[in-house]
């Protein structure tokens, strides 16, 4: 990898972190004005790991069509859907589930962060012509 290349990556991860930041502020933003405790249900994980596995879908399917350079797929798959989505924080969303005693709760988010982020990364995949 250049170094060009790596200072690419890392500056897509850190614009995938700040969307991240973003979205999960924007959650608690709006659940604060309509008056709402702590949720239920980790939504803003959920949507930015679905987003970012479908930016990877599309991404990769572009890449595959030869309609996008490959260091694409590493400046925008990597970088900025790789700090777009987040492992660590569902894990800790579903720990925290779990100490609650949540427990199908916590499987529910498991089940629905793969299977919404496999079948978001196959749609955008197929969204290119």
């Amino acid at each position: 990898m250049t170094p060009g290349l790596a200072l690419a990556v890392a500056l897509g991860s850190g614009i995938g972190a700040v969307l991240r930041w973003e979205a999960d502020r924007a959650h608690a933003r709006y659940r604060e004005r309509r008056g709402l405790g702590r949720p239920a249900f980790p939504w803003a994980t959920l949507t930015v790991n679905v987003v970012g596995s479908a930016l990877l879908g599309v991404v990769a399917g572009l890449v595959l069509a030869g309609d996008l350079d490959p260091v694409w797929q590493t400046v925008l798959g990597t970088g900025v859907a790789g700090g777009l989505t987040t492992f660590s924080t569902l894990a800790f969303d579903v720990v925290e589930l779990v100490r609650e005693q949540r427990y199908l709760r916590s499987g529910a988010v498991v089940l629905l962060n793969v299977a919404l982020g496999l079948a978001a990364a196959v749609l955008g995949y197929h969204l290119v012509p």
